[in-house]
């Protein structure tokens, strides 16, 4: 399945219009148009999909995000863009660019573009009487799909786990005239629970951050009470709040593998938390995940 601002795994099946080009699939009022694709050699493990896609008034895709990042840009039409989790940035007829963080909706008119990143959970809508038509880049993991559903719009089995994790030990280098980056890695650990039983959380995280803001990127290890464990990777962003006192994360989740009833678990999920203080101090966590072949 191809994907777009708002559209989900799944929202499509064949039935090419004539004078669309080969590839081309419509279901739902969705037509989307597969204009191109390859496998960058300056991006290795990443393939790049080129699309023009139309949404036809009144239709609704689910909830999702994208292994990895899209630029789309309107060209007509007025397109309902909600954002959940993270945040995006939209550059305006005027060039004029800002950043908009969940929760929000928005609307984008023609001419108008879009970043998404691969720590965005969002959906669009077509509320109008017009169809939107948008045309789109996507770089994405090899083999990921090219919108991953999340909430009623995923399959499996849903895994939730908040947790406050705590700073153990971390390595982190200040540069910059004004002390304003700041890079390194952290190690958090804590607990979450589970059906009334402990899992233990820890979160191995890199972070490149300007100003207090910028992309993450981790490993997320649980380790639950049967002695099963399940890793995921994480990749994302952290947005310092404008006065600096307090920062929001949002990251998608991806699983690389797991130990026990997790040995054979595939799935995807979100991160997102908050911490109220300085880098280094603690973070209220909150970890969805869908899960599939666990025993």
């Amino acid at each position: 399945m191809w994907a777009v601002v708002g559209l989900g795994v799944g929202a499509f099946a064949t039935g090419a219009l004539a004078a669309d080009p080969p590839g081309t699939t419509t279901s739902n009022g969705i037509t989307r148009a597969a204009l191109g694709e390859a496998q960058p050699a300056n991006a290795p493990g990443q393939e790049l999909y080129l699309q023009r896609v139309t949404i036809a008034p009144g239709a609704k895709l689910v909830e999702h995000f994208h292994q990895g990042t899209q630029v789309a840009r309107i060209v007509s039409g007025v397109l309902t863009y909600d954002i959940a989790s993270g945040s995006a940035t939209v550059t305006h007829v005027d060039g004029k660019s800002e950043t908009i963080a969940a929760p929000a909706t928005i609307k984008l008119r023609p001419g108008e573009s879009l970043v998404e990143t691969q720590g965005l959970v969002h959906h669009g809508s077509n509320a109008g009487k017009k169809p939107v038509v948008i045309e789109l880049a996507a770089l994405l993991q090899q083999g990921a799909p090219l919108a991953t559903p999340i909430g009623q719009g995923a399959t499996g089995t849903p895994l939730h786990l908040t947790a406050n994790l705590e700073s153990q030990s971390r390595t982190l280098h200040t540069m910059g005239a004004d002390d304003s980056v700041v890079y390194g890695w952290n190690q958090l650990i804590g607990s979450a629970t589970l059906d009334g039983t402990p899992v233990a959380v820890e979160l191995l995280g890199n972070v490149s951050y300007a100003k207090g803001s910028g992309p993450i990127f981790g490993f997320v290890t649980f380790t639950f009470a049967d002695g099963s464990t399940l890793g995921a990777q994480m990749q994302g962003a952290a947005t310092a709040s404008a006065d600096g006192s307090s920062t929001t994360f949002a990251a998608t989740l991806g699983v690389l593998g797991g130990t026990g009833r997790y040995a054979a678990a595939t799935g995807t999920g979100t991160f997102t938390g908050s911490r109220q203080a300085a880098l280094g101090t603690t973070v209220a966590a909150t970890f969805d995940l869908t899960i599939t072949g666990a025993s």
